[in-house]
């Protein structure tokens, strides 16, 4: 059976904001599960820490710098 986190608790395991897990989740980067609200109450996400894992091992977040400093080495220009 998986196990469920918060998108709050999602966010600080990756180190990102809340609205990137939710763009994650809508987009499929990540796997979670979406509980629709009564009436006024809105719905909520939960994700599936198994997604999280897989997310950290196959992925790899770099800023824009370290792309700068990657793409400029062994280049004569």
């Amino acid at each position: 059976m998986a196990e469920f986190i918060t998108t709050n608790q999602a966010a600080k395991k990756l180190c990102v904001s809340v609205e990137t897990v939710y763009n994650m989740l809508r987009d499929g980067r990540l796997g979670g599960r979406y509980s629709k609200g009564n009436g006024k109450l809105r719905g909520s996400w939960l994700v599936s820490i198994e997604s999280i894992e897989l997310f950290k091992k196959y992925t790899e977040i770099k800023s824009v710098y370290q792309l700068k400093e990657e793409n400029s080495q062994g280049t004569l220009f």
